[in-house]
């Protein structure tokens, strides 16, 4: 992360860095502060030995073939110049964008008292359900793997086969309702 912020600021490019962050998150600022494009540095659904950039156009969007042979052919031609910035940032705004949808009434969450339960096998989603379920007034939150590691606790695909500790939890009757 530090290597892609510095680089970006060398070259004179105000970066929003937004720390540990999921796809969707990451997607969403972009258009959110009107960036230029965006960088996520991850390895997806893979081990974290394969982590890489995946770049994001001004709407938040992947590049596609023809803007990604445009960066390769710019880096391969080292067609760029540094300059001095100290611009940086953070915030949460992704939370705030889902309470102020119309299909979210945060009122009627709240009162509920929905005990929720949540899988995040130790990705960046372990640092953003667990605010986001806060704000909506959610009381009880069974938290499984939500320490953002890399080192996934099982496959992450949302298969049955993948799905047996958080299945066995609600066998338990410890929640109304899983993710």
């Amino acid at each position: 992360k530090n290597v892609v912020v510095g680089t970006l600021m060398g070259m004179g490019w105000d970066v929003v860095d937004i720390d540990l962050a999921s796809t969707p998150t990451t997607e969403l600022a972009v258009t959110m502060e009107g960036a230029s494009g965006g960088i996520i540095l991850t390895a997806s659904h893979n081990p974290k030995q394969w982590n890489a950039l995946k770049l994001l156009n001004e709407k938040g969007e992947f590049l596609n073939k023809e803007e990604g042979n445009e960066v390769l052919r710019i880096a391969e031609a080292e067609a760029f110049d540094f300059a001095e910035v100290d611009k940086l940032g953070s915030y949460q705004k992704h939370i705030d964008s889902v309470l102020a949808l119309d299909l979210v009434d945060v009122e009627a969450i709240r009162k509920a008292g929905f005990r929720v339960a949540i899988d995040c096998v130790n990705s960046v989603g372990g640092i953003i359900l667990p605010q986001l379920l806060e704000q909506l007034g959610v009381q009880h939150v069974e938290k499984l793997y939500c320490e953002p590691t890399g080192n996934f606790q099982h496959n992450p695909e949302p298969l049955e086969k993948n799905l047996g500790d958080i299945m066995e939890l609600m066998k338990g009757g410890k929640a109304d309702v899983a993710f």
